[in-house]
């Protein structure tokens, strides 16, 4: 395997099997969509009111964090299949997150596994609140002969596949959504994310698959520890984002308060925190 790495923002833009020729990452089109694996911290998707706030001061931010667009990161290549990409707060990011930091997103290849590791270390005296996510969009690659309902997401048992919902606004709603699925398979089609993402709170299982119908093998994302699992695609397009989140979106009627975040994590001051996305192509 080859792995490509694009320096702003760290987002993967391709996963390719050397001996097949096969590309695993959607290669992008922006008349689609502009990004391929979005890095989300320390906030994943919409803010209500696009800021938060922190001992009575506002910080604007915008969707799914800092790290996405950036092009202040701090490339390292460690050895041949392994490389990493930080970023240390600055006078820059404390406009934008109150916090002295340090992020880094560390990938590895290993075999037919790209491990995706985020690492994230509190420099600072205080608590530190943030979410943190992968948003990778895997290639659904479309033929005359292979449509998009040729493809399913696998998941590890029965499931009952009740989706929370955004609302008009972004922001997360009360309204749970009923997806039609065949007890642990849910089928792709061009209208599964008419209403937007599919997003799974409080999940007990830690992997899914990506694999045609008439096929056993695909592209298994594996994510220990993560408590929810996003689902996306614009309506009839050839990919499909595995989303793990450590948090979710902003509630409707969610604090702007970043110590009162209900999904956030708290890391003591002087600690690190990691958590990682392994992709194996199998």
């Amino acid at each position: 395997m080859s792995c490509t790495i694009d320096s702003t923002g760290a987002e993967i833009s391709s996963l390719l099997d050397k001996t097949t020729g096969q590309e695993y990452i959607w290669q992008i089109n922006k008349s689609v969509w502009g990004s391929s694996s979005p890095v989300l911290f320390p906030s994943i998707g919409k803010i209500k009111d696009d800021k938060v706030i922190y001992n009575g001061i506002d910080f604007a931010m915008t969707k799914h964090g800092i790290i996405r667009h950036n092009d202040a990161l701090e490339f390292t290549q460690h050895n041949e299949s392994k490389c990493s990409f930080t970023l240390a707060s600055s006078d820059e990011t404390l406009k934008r997150y109150p916090f002295i930091f340090t992020f880094s997103v560390v990938y590895e290849l290993i075999d037919k596994r790209l491990i995706m590791n985020y690492e994230i270390e509190n420099r600072d005296t205080v608590p530190m609140y943030f979410s943190c996510g992968g948003h990778t969009a895997y290639a659904c690659p479309l033929t005359d002969e292979i449509k998009l309902t040729d493809y399913v997401v696998e998941f590890p048992a029965t499931f009952d596949f009740m989706a929370d919902t955004l609302g008009s606004t972004g922001l997360l709603s009360d309204r749970k959504r009923k997806i039609e699925a065949d007890e642990n398979l849910l089928s792709l089609s061009e209208t599964l994310f008419k209403e937007d993402a599919l997003i799974f709170s409080d999940i007990d299982f830690d992997w899914v698959r990506l694999r045609r119908k008439n096929e056993e093998k695909g592209i298994k994302v594996r994510f220990t520890g993560y408590p929810h699992l996003a689902l996306w695609s614009k309506p009839g397009a050839d990919y499909l984002c595995i989303e793990p989140w450590l948090g979710l979106p902003d509630h409707e009627n969610e604090s702007t308060d970043l110590a009162k975040k209900s999904t956030y994590k708290m890391i003591e001051a002087g600690t690190t925190f990691s958590i990682a996305i392994e992709i194996e192509i199998e």
